[in-house]
């Protein structure tokens, strides 16, 4: 199982890819392959505890490719790729000398108007984990065309 994690100085967000589906013949309309995942965020005292997440790897590939570049140029804002009717809207935003702010909101069920709003602080040191983690997962699975056999 692969995942990937976020850290912060009051929190962190923590995506697991549970089951991929269609690796490696059939890839998704989203790009890469479709993922039932799971999410966990903490903000302060606020906490998500394995939540279901429906995303795909083409997702994170574009996620890692932006924040590559992010780290390397300690500037940008970063936006988690996702569809507008997505559970999940994060946000990356470089603030100077390797700080950036993790923003979004969560909401499980879209019918539902429960939500976790978040937002806290980290810096480019947390990043270093991050960005093997999802190295890792793209060189499994590939980019936005999958994995070219």
């Amino acid at each position: 199982m692969y995942a990937f994690e976020l850290k912060g100085k009051q929190g962190f967000i923590r995506i697991e890819l549970n089951e991929v589906f269609g690796f490696p013949k059939e890839t998704s309309y989203l790009g890469g392959y479709d993922v039932k995942g799971k999410i966990q965020i903490k903000s302060g005292n606020y906490y998500v505890k394995d939540a279901e997440l429906w995303f795909s790897t083409g997702q994170i590939y574009e996620f890692y490719k932006q924040l590559l570049k992010c780290y390397e140029e300690l500037e940008g804002i970063i936006n988690f790729p996702n569809t507008d009717s997505s559970e999940l809207k994060l946000v990356l935003e470089f603030t100077g000398l390797g700080k950036f702010k993790i923003q979004g909101i969560f909401q499980e069920y879209l019918s539902v108007e429960n939500f976790l709003e978040f937002e806290f602080e980290s810096e480019q040191s947390y990043l270093i984990s991050t960005l093997a983690e999802l190295k890792e997962i793209v060189d499994y699975y590939g980019g936005n065309e999958g994995l070219i056999i």
